[in-house]
Parts: structure tokens; sequence; C-alpha cells
């Protein structure tokens, strides 16, 4: 698991403390160019926030996957084994996954149903979950497409104490993008590039400005 860690006392007027992990599979871990890239959507996560929420000291840990998945796959033991130190208390997990699953063809209540445990793992530690929904796959048909909105529907309407969304789908499509653009954001059917990356980093930060802003007590007090 990677760390990026900012320390902003000397731009800012507060004291409060903010601990992330960012958890998920290949689109965590920043996979592009066929692998011979890493560019987690962190880094400019932490870039925004130091810059919009001017916290004094913050850290962002990643564990993103290749390829895993939440049924059957080590979503589930990874994520309590990054739960399980109790030196460290997360105030938020942003959570991407899905998208594996579908691409073995399961279905879109068994994999919100596989989900749901795993945020319930952090969420019972006391800590906050942002769920993303899972972006388009360029080779999608119709009925992949389907399984997919309909995922991206159950993820959208769950509802939770301490649970939030974020519509990545939306944030960046694929299929509606202009060519040109596409070319610039996407690194294939199913990766960004770094320019995508960083795309989906902003469109992170909004939702948890948005989000934070709205009460004091989201911010979290952990000690980092």
């Amino acid at each position: 698991m990677d760390t990026a860690t900012s320390s902003l006392a000397s731009i800012t007027p507060t004291n409060i403390n903010l601990r992330l992990l960012c958890f998920g599979a290949s689109i965590t871990a920043g996979w592009s160019a066929n692998g011979t890239h890493l560019y987690p959507y962190s880094i400019r996560l932490s870039a925004r926030l130091a810059d919009e929420l001017q916290t004094s000291h913050f850290s962002i840990d990643v564990d993103g996957s290749s390829g895993d998945t939440a049924i059957n796959g080590q979503y589930l033991n990874r994520m309590r084994q990054d739960m399980k130190d109790e030196k460290i208390h997360y105030d938020w997990v942003i959570v991407q996954g899905g998208g594996n699953d579908l691409g073995w063809d399961r279905t879109p209540e068994d994999i919100f149903a596989a989900l749901r445990v795993v945020w319930d793992i952090p969420l019972k530690a006391g800590a906050k979950v942002l769920a993303l929904t899972v972006t388009e796959h360029g080779n999608d048909n119709a009925q992949q497409n389907e399984k997919r909105e309909i995922l991206n529907a159950l993820v959208s309407s769950y509802h939770a104490d301490g649970f939030y969304t974020a519509d990545l789908a939306t944030a960046i499509p694929y299929k509606s993008m202009p060519v040109e653009k596409r070319k610039k954001i996407w690194s294939d059917d199913t990766h960004f590039t770094k320019e995508g990356y960083e795309l989906m980093g902003d469109a992170i930060a909004d939702r948890l400005v948005e989000i934070i802003g709205k009460s004091e007590s989201l911010w979290g007090k952990a000690e980092l």
C-alpha cells in the first residue's frame, strides 16, 4: 500500500487532521499504458485537497490491486487488512470496484451485495465511505452497458450512515466523449491516461469538498 502525505500547517489557520484510503483495483492504482505507467488519482486528489480544503495535515494511502474483484477476489480480505491496524484510523475510504466483476459476467445484484460487505468494514470502523460508480468499458455491448447502469443505480441509491457516492461514470464518459478528447483521457478501453487520472482526482475532490463543506463533523480528527 502506497502513502502520499502532505503537511500544510504553514498555510492553514486550523489544526484539522484527515486520513484517507483510496481502495480498489487497477483504476485506483493508476494503471496506464498497458501497465508500464502508474499514475494514481490520489496524486491529483492530494493537490486538490491542499488547495481546496486547506487542511493542516492530511495523509492519503493507496491500495489498488489490478484485476481484483469483489466476488471471489481479495477485496474483502484486503479491506479487512487495511482496517485492522488500531493505530491507523481512516476518516474517509474511497472505494472503486465492480468493473472487473462485470467483466466476469457477474450479476449487478451479486456485485452490489459483495460491495456492501466491503463497504461495511470501514463503516463499522468509524470511517466514512465514498463509493464510486463504475465507468464505461469501451467495448461494452448494449447488454453489458445495461448491467453496468443497473449496478451504478444500485450503488447510487444505497443509503447508510456515513455512506456517500461519487458518479465517476458521468464525470468521465467514454462513448459520448469527443474522440480527440478521449485520446487524451483514456489510455485504453478501461483505463485512463495521466490526464484522465487527474480528471478522476478532480471529480472525487469536487465531491468530497461538496460533502465536507456541509458539516465540520465530516472533516475527521485522526492523528496522523
